[in-house]
């Protein structure tokens, strides 16, 4: 009898680590997905992996133009993903399921046309949501090195593997944690 139950426990451990692993992979592959949209200005790819709730406080149309005007305006961006730290434990709540994703990647921001004068007033909020340590201005190409440690919350409905995404982090975010349960962030932190 004990031999069984220490095969369960044993069984149940490998299991819950193989889904762990096949998770990671999976977030890995959107968040890829997801950069490679955005540093190639794909806006409809990018909006359509966000989580739709999202736009109930933006319309997407509104999203999109925002995306477009960051490009217009003189604020060139690109995102280069490097890895997921760590994921939490998903959370199911009501129809919906929920993991946090923690992760790291670089950002470079070049400031041309119109936004060419504003590197002093990009730093400071800069070095406010990432770090000053994190920041990097270099003078010579008026542009911006960012080390960023993220996080998200990846939401899909129980019976489905299509996550969805809302970023958490910046200051412009905290709007956005209101579309997550309570219960939930407590169980995701």
């Amino acid at each position: 009898m004990k031999k069984i139950a220490i095969l369960l426990v044993l069984s149940f451990a490998i299991t819950t680590g193989f889904a762990q692993t096949q998770l990671k992979q999976h977030f890995e592959k959107d968040l890829r997905n997801y950069t490679t949209a955005f540093n190639n200005k794909q806006w409809n790819t990018v909006t359509d992996m966000m989580y739709p709730p999202m736009f109930e406080m933006m319309s997407k149309d509104n999203m999109l133009m925002v995306l477009e005007q960051m490009n217009n305006l003189g604020v060139k961006m690109t995102t280069d993903f490097h890895s997921i730290d760590k994921i939490s434990k998903v959370v199911d709540y009501g129809k919906e399921k929920y993991c946090k994703i923690q992760y790291y990647g670089i950002i470079k921001v070049k400031l041309t046309g119109l936004m060419s004068q504003g590197s002093s007033l990009m730093q400071p909020q800069f070095e406010q949501e990432f770090g000053k340590e994190n920041v990097k201005y270099h003078e010579a190409s008026n542009s911006f090195t960012i080390q960023a440690h993220r996080s998200m919350v990846a939401i899909a409905d129980k019976k489905s593997d299509n996550w969805k995404y809302v970023d958490v982090n910046s200051p412009q975010a905290k709007g956005l944690k209101k579309l997550i349960p309570e219960k939930v962030q407590d169980q995701l932190n």
